[in-house]
């Protein structure tokens, strides 16, 4: 079933900022709240191709909705929806689109704009996609999916596996306890207090910085851009950072034995390092059995290498 957008009640938390509209264009503001029938909300789904999504969680149990439609007249106003399925198994649906007539004139894509703030049960799932538009989830406790081209990803306070993928937007994650698989191609990405099993992060063209990382399997990679990383080594764990033609730059906290090894135009492990036969240098900190293992390379890049008892 399909559910019109009604103003049904006003939310606590403030919308999303706005872009600056033309004083001929028509506004317009709307709310919807959707209870679970039976089943408890598990799994939220959002395609909104004409503008931004922000996901926030709450401790309630239905889906509210807040719209701002903004369009050049009320024809292009009124061809603009936002479809809410909701299913028997708790997974909701949410897409936006411009219903298209032969009577209707054309309008440029870019003269029609709806944004999206979902508010969802903070244990469901977000899978969620954009085009040029913002997308930003927070204070989630079961992770999500969010995809976009151009625009921007945010995440901020998750908790769960995270994935995201980009184009040419920047992704910044901030507090996020779960495993983080972030993928971007000409973008930067930044990461602040992450805590999981795993952590991926790939550019082709941008830079990726982290701080405050823990996690026993990290893997960094770029074509061009840098990498900077200020992370906590987890016993027996793996981290390999790699660049083709960025520099690479790591400082770790070590509580165990940690065995280094680096390759790269230059390479600073800033300890006393050996040359291993196949070129590489290795250095070794602390003593003791199944050592945190370091891997970091660049081919035109420099490698630097910071121990932190």
């Amino acid at each position: 079933m399909k559910l019109a957008i009604a103003i049904v009640c006003a939310l606590g938390a403030p919308a999303l900022a706005q872009p600056a509209a033309k004083d001929s264009d028509v506004v317009e503001r709307a709310r919807v709240e959707v209870a679970p029938a039976g089943h408890p909300f598990t799994q939220v789904a959002i395609d909104n191709p004409l503008g931004d999504v922000r996901i926030v969680g709450y401790d309630g149990a239905a889906i509210r909705i807040e719209t701002h439609k903004r369009a050049p007249d009320e024809d292009a106003l009124d061809r603009l929806r936002v479809s809410l399925v909701p299913n028997p198994d708790g997974t909701v649906r949410i897409a936006t689109f411009a219903d298209k007539t032969r009577e209707s004139k054309p309008v440029p894509a870019s003269a029609v704009r709806i944004d999206l703030v979902v508010y969802a049960p903070r244990g469901a799932k977000v899978d969620a996609s954009v085009i040029a538009g913002k997308l930003e989830m927070e204070g989630m406790d079961a992770g999500g999916e969010l995809d976009a081209a151009s625009g921007p990803i945010s995440v901020k306070n998750v908790s769960g596996e995270v994935w995201t993928h980009s184009v040419s937007g920047a992704t910044s994650l901030v507090q996020v306890f779960g495993s983080v698989d972030a993928a971007t191609i000409s973008a930067d990405v930044d990461l602040d207090t992450i805590g999981g099993e795993r952590l991926v992060a790939s550019a082709n063209r941008g830079r990726i910085a982290g701080r405050r990382v823990r996690a026993r399997d990290i893997e960094l990679t770029t074509t061009e851009g840098k990498i900077l990383l200020e992370a906590e080594a987890a016993l027996h764990g793996r981290l390999v950072i790699s660049s083709l033609r960025g520099d690479v730059e790591l400082r770790l906290h070590r509580h165990g034995p940690i065995v280094v090894r680096g390759a790269g135009t230059k390479v600073d492990l800033g300890a006393a390092a050996r040359t291993l036969p196949d070129g590489w240098m290795m250095s070794s900190f602390g003593v003791g059995d199944q050592p945190a293992l370091v891997e970091l390379r660049s081919r035109y890049g420099t490698v630097q290498f910071v121990a932190i008892d």
